[in-house]
């Protein structure tokens, strides 16, 4: 019998109640931390020169392949199977710690997994759920000290998925003010190899080129991806309990950024650096009705907004999709920036 004390950190790994069990609770609970009807808000920070770099080698690439498409085969290909190894990490405060016991727990997870892998399984991507993480903690579950809950919680290396889903995650607020619901928010990747400055020969490949290096674990130990926890299936979030706020941060682990990015409809500015997504200068609020109302930001600019793309603001109803070149993008990344890390 294990007996929880408030305030107190409680592990709990159960590999018998993993993702792979058959049943799929319907689950609906109440979450104190959750305002009832709100706006998308995704706290992603920006993305760094490196990252910048990539998306427009490669947006100029994609753009070449379709003047000439054999050059698709040869740079890479969507039918590329690509498996994460997935980390879900559970964490409340004690005053909602009655929620989630282990028969919740164990539903909440396998339908955040079914959600995730039926929402990239077209592009060969999936999702291997480990065993996942429960854990009671009032400082960690409002996000106030990320660093020591990723250095206590995160598992494996930097190829491998983390997603911590905090019942109180919020945005800081000015003193005097209200905070507000934070759905999520994740690390785009980065470069976390070097090359060291002496190599000996064992460290040569074939050619006589020098393997590089993988960083210390301590270097990207933030890696990952925070998310509210009434986002998860059936969790109780008015209108984002569908599970696809994971889906959307997850986008950003693997590189991809948002679909207004840069708020612009000006024909030079790349945007999210992909050429099938319509541009866009404002984010999606809702589900805008198709047939009532057609969302364009930049009627100038050929397509509509992208209200249905999972890298929008749309609520968890309007997502449905990511785009030819998103899928391709993200294969790419997980190529540069993941794989064999």
């Amino acid at each position: 019998m294990l007996t929880i004390t408030p305030l107190s950190l409680v592990i709990a790994a159960l590999p018998s109640l993993m993702v792979a069990h058959p049943f799929h609770l319907p689950l609906v609970v109440r979450n104190e931390s959750a305002i009832p009807r709100t706006s998308r808000i995704c706290g992603t920070g920006p993305p760094s020169e490196h990252l910048l770099d990539a998306h427009s080698t490669f947006y100029e690439e994609a753009r070449i392949a379709r003047e000439t498409p054999e050059v698709v085969a040869r740079k890479t290909s969507v039918a590329q199977e690509i498996l994460v190894d997935t980390y879900i990490h559970v964490v409340t405060t004690s005053d909602q710690a009655w929620q989630y016991n282990s028969a919740k727990l164990a539903g909440l997870v396998a339908n955040q997994s079914d959600v995730l892998n039926a929402a990239y399984s077209s592009f060969n991507i999936s999702f291997r759920t480990q065993p996942y993480t429960y854990t009671i903690h009032d400082t960690w579950a409002t996000d106030l000290d990320d660093k020591a809950m990723k250095t206590a919680l995160r598992m494996g290396n930097y190829s491998a998925l983390n997603i911590y889903f905090q019942t109180n995650l919020s945005t800081p607020s000015p003193a005097g003010t209200m905070a507000s619901t934070l759905l999520g928010y994740c690390t785009l990747p980065t470069n976390v190899t070097y090359t060291p400055t002496s190599c000996p020969p064992q460290n040569r490949t074939a050619s006589g080129q020098c393997q590089k290096l993988r960083q210390a674990q301590s270097t990207y130990i933030n890696d990952g991806c925070n998310v509210l926890a009434a986002t998860m299936p059936n969790n109780g979030l008015d209108s984002y309990q569908q599970g696809k706020t994971a889906v959307h941060e997850v986008g950003h682990w693997f590189g991809l950024l948002h679909t207004f990015m840069g708020e612009s409809c000006d024909p030079s500015d790349p945007g999210d650096f992909v050429d099938d997504t319509p541009q866009e200068s404002a984010s999606t609020d809702g589900c805008p009705p198709l047939e009532n109302y057609t969302k364009d930001s930049c009627p100038d600019s050929p397509g509509t907004d992208p209200v249905h793309n999972f890298m929008d603001y749309s609520n968890d109803e309007c997502y449905t999709e990511f785009s030819d070149d998103q899928k391709l993008r993200m294969v790419n990344m997980w190529n540069l920036y993941r794989v064999g890390n």
